[in-house]
């Protein structure tokens, strides 16, 4: 069972962490996209003590590129659900793992005919085509800090390097659409994630199958040069549970499901209580 975290730190010290690596949205951002001053705080103090602080996020690395810049988020991570390793310090791409078109161009005529909320992601952009759920495109750019480009996908397919799609269904959709999909597209590996701002939808992030979160956490042990047990981890959604599980410090926030609870080592408050600071005071 993981453990909840106190006001006092039951081991009685401070732990070993090297590298911390944070999702974005339930995590480090609250149901308003928004985080505390106390969260800053707690970011520059543990960069001070030379931890390295990176983003473990499905989203891609331009829509965090505030965070980068706020809350000093610097260090190589990973980003749309393992699909890219990328550098904000230098802005170079590490690794990446594209869909193939053909993959895609199967995927949009299915879309096409369902009752499914839909969007693509590249390298710099991400894509919409309907107007369905317009209040969640709403919501989703405003927390991005990006406008979707809209119109026809099919050249999109065809000429871009994509990296993701997010599919959306409400949660009182009876024939399960998401899990449908996910049967009829095996060479697509489909990530569930939460979106705190759209309670009543069910969101997964679909990816190429090379883009594999394991992997990538292997990958960044070697770039860090540290152990497992020298890392933390926090996050809040079913896509987060690779790093949560592997992390020496797995944080899930208390806004997670139970099920991504029980993968972590510790469950800290909400992220709209500050669940993140919360924990890294007491951790680090």
């Amino acid at each position: 069972m993981p453990q909840l975290l106190t006001e006092h730190d039951p081991s009685g010290s401070k732990a070993d962490i090297r590298v911390a690596f944070f999702d974005i949205d339930g995590t480090l951002l609250d149901r308003n996209g928004r985080y505390s001053d106390n969260l800053k705080h707690q970011m520059a103090r543990i960069r001070a003590l030379g931890v390295r602080t990176a983003i473990a996020s499905g989203r891609p690395n331009f829509a965090a590129q505030f965070l980068v810049d706020d809350l000093g988020l610097v260090d190589t991570g990973v980003f749309c659900t393992g699909a890219q390793v990328y550098s904000p310090e230098t802005g170079r791409t590490l690794f990446s793992a594209a869909m193939r078109s053909e993959d895609c161009r199967r995927l949009l005529v299915r879309l096409r005919g369902l009752p499914i909320y839909y969007e693509l992601y590249g390298l710099n952009d991400f894509y919409i085509e309907t107007g369905y759920a317009a209040e969640v495109t709403e919501v989703h750019a405003h927390h991005l800090r990006r406008q979707p480009l809209r119109g026809p996908l099919d050249k999109v397919v065809e000429e871009q390097s994509l990296l993701k799609w997010v599919l959306g269904v409400r949660k009182d959709d009876e024939g399960d659409l998401l899990a449908q999909l996910e049967r009829e597209f095996p060479q697509f590996a489909f990530a569930y994630a939460a979106f705190p701002a759209c309670p009543e939808w069910r969101f997964v992030n679909v990816i190429a199958l090379e883009a594999c979160k394991k992997r990538a956490f292997g990958w960044l042990m070697d770039y860090y040069q540290v152990k497992p047990e020298q890392v933390a981890s926090f996050g809040d959604s079913h896509s987060d549970e690779t790093f949560l599980r592997l992390a020496g410090y797995g944080v899930a926030m208390g806004n997670a499901a139970d099920e991504v609870k029980a993968v972590a080592r510790f469950v800290t408050r909400n992220s709209w209580d500050d669940g993140v600071a919360y924990a890294l005071a007491r951790l680090i």
